[in-house]
């Protein structure tokens, strides 16, 4: 017990020693070692975080047409969750949200630094910005392609708890993550996770312009700026801080068409509402203002800038820990 709250102590606060890496170690054992990192620093930042994410999806929901009842703001919202759904109506779709995390982050992470060292050759620290743009953008929306059927599940177990308040579902229309993909493949097949999958993408994409680039970037400036180490802590926090407002900037308005698509119910006649990201976006224009593009802005940053510090200060110092190195 006394060894797992120092381990937790220099995690936390940065203070653990700087294990060398075996040069003989293989690479594959390397590879295999980073995608555990990244699970574990991806289940803590979504565990930490997973109530702001549900009430942004719940924000950007309301105002949809022939949507009716109060329009709420983000604690608002967040009560009016917890008094008709109670506290474990905000981790609803929990667990789909945390078996996303296993490949999406896994592969745009690990990715990311392989994808870079295409693009930018072995001294990718100095790289030019849009090489290292172009990177994160591949990596992201290479890992949400891989992710989308756990997202799609998440979506809409997050909003099934809406309908069922308001009178339109008489339950979930999932009891967790395996029924869900029982019940979508026999009524929707295979394609019916794959529903959305272009705006999520997109978003992953430019999610990942913001968490990867940005981050990669800042700290890059930092260093050579303020003098302050690659494996220092308050590096990882100040980087992180940059990222999470710049993945928010960039990718609320694919966040919102990502959700109201992937949430859609075909009506009596086969049609939806959205036929794409494109039309999402005009829809939701002229419905509902420029503004409606942005709606879940500050939640979805007030959830990406910890999500970011939780994940990169915990996958760094687990990386120096295990004598990877800290991420460059």
């Amino acid at each position: 017990g006394g060894a797992l709250c120092i381990a937790v102590n220099w995690v936390i606060m940065g203070l653990a020693p700087d294990a060398p890496q075996n040069p003989n170690t293989p690479k594959v054992l390397i590879l295999a070692s980073k995608f555990c990192l990244t699970s574990v620093s991806s289940m803590a930042a979504e565990g930490a975080t997973y109530p702001i994410d549900f009430t942004k999806t719940r924000l950007q929901l309301q105002g949809e047409a022939g949507f009716t009842g109060t329009r709420y703001s983000f604690f608002g919202m967040m009560q009016n969750i917890v008094k008709t759904e109670g506290m474990t109506g905000l981790y609803q779709g929990f667990t789909p949200a945390l078996a996303r995390h296993i490949p999406y982050t896994g592969f745009r992470a690990i990715g990311y630094e392989y994808i870079r060292k295409f693009f930018c050759g072995e001294n990718a620290t100095n790289a030019a910005f849009h090489w290292k743009a172009l990177s994160g953008m591949t990596a992201g929306g290479i890992g949400q392609a891989i992710a989308v059927p756990c997202d799609l599940i998440k979506v809409r177990m997050q909003g099934d708890g809406r309908l069922v308040a308001a009178g339109k579902l008489d339950k979930p229309r999932y009891t967790g993550l395996m029924d869900a993909f029982t019940k979508i493949r026999a009524e929707e097949g295979i394609a019916g996770f794959y529903k959305g999958a272009t705006p999520a993408i997109q978003r992953a994409a430019l999610v990942n312009l913001g968490e990867l680039t940005t981050y990669d970037t800042a700290k890059t400036v930092i260093v050579e700026n303020l003098g302050i180490s690659r494996d220092d802590l308050r590096c990882h926090l100040l980087s992180a801080f940059c990222s999470g407002f710049v993945a928010s900037l960039c990718s609320t308005p694919a966040d919102v068409a990502k959700s109201r698509i992937m949430n859609q119910k075909p009506g009596p006649n086969g049609e939806v509402m959205y036929k794409g990201t494109f039309h999402c976006w005009v829809k939701t224009f002229n419905e509902e203002g420029f503004f409606a593009l942005y709606k879940g802005f500050f939640p979805g940053w007030f959830r990406l800038a910890p999500w970011q510090l939780v994940f990169w200060v915990t996958y760094e110092r687990l990386r120096i820990i295990t004598g990877i190195g800290s991420f460059k």
